[in-house]
């Protein structure tokens, strides 16, 4: 495909089996110079003959912080995800609408150099596919861009979705489309996934399989993943916060994040699952979030919030019973817009800032 069907004046054509770029975007006072500047100085960075780079975590579960990866083992655990999805092809076509910041990013630019790919790139949107004409063989997004994508999804032939976890309604949305997706697991800290599973169509799955066979992986006390890497290039161990179930050596399900834990009256409560298990009863097109207030008796009480104007909506008594009593929201409140800027990767401590704020006006 030619890189003159493609809107040039917002975006960047690269063609990595010839490395040649294609952009209209030249004048430094461009509103997206720096964007693109960003995406051209990471390839500078990655073909320059330093077998390091620095980059900055993401900041959805803590501070931001500088850390070093080392290209040969980027190199090793890019080409893997290739691999895996038989993409190890000069002639792919890819659609890049990450921010340059993420590791994401970097990651699927790193891939397209490897494999000489061409991409085109796109500055980062909740609605990433509005204006597209074209279509591609593979593309990344973080949920939200999938959540206002669904009806264009056709375009991408293999969708790997990251950053955070996919909602039960969202996930039931991307069983009604042709594309391949596939949600990723991995962290800045592992220079991006370690692990995938099939998100919908055939080979569905709801636990991850590790891509490479030089990580380990354990718990600790707390149930988090705990991960170990063994090469001749990186060795490591990184813990997290992410509470797993094992099923095998190689296999896991994610349950949701230790820091998002509310305790309610003693009794730990994982925001995640509460959302599985209740979103069926809501409408596909609604976004929601169990999130928690400070309560004098309870510490923390449970809150279902539900963005829109109000309708009629329960919760069946029946849901929450035995020991998942103490799930039930004890309230639900309806929030007009939710900050698409803190969906676009999901933060949930912010989240719960932003509500607080507009809870406290109600």
């Amino acid at each position: 495909m030619e890189h003159n069907q493609f809107n040039l004046d917002n975006g960047i054509f690269i063609d990595f089996k010839y490395n040649k770029i294609f952009t209209n975007i030249i004048d430094t006072h461009h509103d997206l110079y720096s964007w693109k500047e960003s995406i051209l100085s990471f390839i500078n960075i990655w073909n320059n003959p330093f077998p390091i780079f620095m980059t900055c975590t993401s900041g959805t579960t803590g501070i931001k912080k500088n850390i070093i990866l080392n290209k040969r083992y980027i190199y090793e655990s890019a080409k893997s995800l290739v691999m895996f999805l038989k993409l190890n092809r000069t002639n792919i076509l890819g659609l890049l609408c990450l921010s340059p910041e993420y590791i994401a990013s970097k990651i699927f630019l790193i891939r397209s150099m490897i494999f000489k790919w061409k991409i085109y790139c796109i500055p980062p949107s909740s609605t990433p596919l509005r204006n597209i004409e074209a279509y591609f063989d593979i593309s990344s997004m973080v949920p939200m861009q999938v959540w206002y994508s669904i009806n264009k999804l056709h375009k991408i032939q293999i969708l790997l979705i990251g950053g955070s976890e996919i909602t039960g309604n969202l996930e039931t949305q991307l069983q009604t489309v042709s594309t391949n997706c596939y949600h990723t697991y991995g962290l800045t800290e592992t220079a991006g996934s370690i692990a995938i599973r099939k998100a919908n169509g055939l080979n569905k799955s709801n636990y991850y399989t590790l891509l490479l066979n030089n990580i380990n992986l354990e718990l600790d006390h707390r149930h988090c993943l705990k991960i170990h890497y063994h090469t001749m290039y990186y060795n490591n161990s990184i813990q997290t916060n992410d509470i797993v179930h094992f099923i095998s050596k190689k296999e896991f399900i994610w349950i949701g994040r230790y820091d998002n834990i509310i305790n309610s009256g003693g009794i730990k409560i994982s925001p995640e699952l509460v959302e599985k298990q209740i979103s069926y009863l809501l409408p596909y097109n609604k976004k929601f979030l169990i999130s928690s207030i400070s309560d004098k008796m309870l510490g923390e009480k449970i809150l279902l919030l539900i963005e829109g104007n109000y309708f009629d909506f329960k919760i069946p008594h029946y849901l929450f019973t035995g020991y998942k009593k103490y799930w039930q929201p004890k309230h639900i409140f309806f929030i007009k817009n939710f900050d698409d800027k803190l969906w676009i990767k999901l933060k949930r401590k912010n989240i719960r800032q932003h509500i607080m704020k507009i809870l406290k006006k109600i």
